[in-house]
């Protein structure tokens, strides 16, 4: 499979999948069904505003396209340490939605789901993601090892 992404791909996503909501719009399921690279994933996760909410983001990590590389950078941007803080969405109230896309790459990981990690991702070297190595004061739960690991891929994607 070819992996580039045309400069007309990146302006589609960029038109569909950023900052959406500050216009009034709403996210193009159909759109994001269409895609077939996973690369493209990773572009929307990694430019992704978190003020739009959690929900491409959740499309985008209960898809079987999603590579562990890119959930596991979804992860880590998420702030995953917070969220040890709450067992459950109704205790985490207002941001039970980003708790629940914490909680689902969590339980996808761990049953294997991401069956690709050809990106590579590291935790520790990504200065939009949480300190890996950090544990909330309150937590009630603890971020599994496996999580805190480097995906060796063969292919990294840069950001601007």
């Amino acid at each position: 499979m070819d992996y580039t992404v045309s400069d007309d791909r990146l302006a589609l996503l960029h038109a569909h999948f950023f900052e959406f909501s500050f216009d009034g719009r709403k996210p193009d399921r159909t759109i994001f069904e269409a895609i077939v690279n996973p690369v493209e994933y990773h572009i929307i996760a990694g430019n992704y505003n978190w003020d739009d909410g959690a929900e491409v983001l959740t499309w985008i990590v209960n898809s079987s396209l999603c590579d562990a590389g890119t959930a596991l950078m979804i992860f880590w941007r998420a702030q995953p340490d917070f969220y040890t803080q709450f067992l459950t969405a109704e205790e985490a109230d207002y941001e039970a939605e980003v708790y629940i896309l914490v909680r689902t790459i969590l339980d996808n990981w761990e049953a294997g789901f991401y069956q690709t990690s050809f990106i590579s991702y590291n935790p520790k070297a990504d200065p939009m993601g949480a300190d890996p190595d950090y544990h909330h004061p309150k937590e009630k739960w603890r971020i599994p090892p496996a999580l805190t690991q480097p995906v060796q891929g063969e292919l990294e994607v840069l950001f601007d």
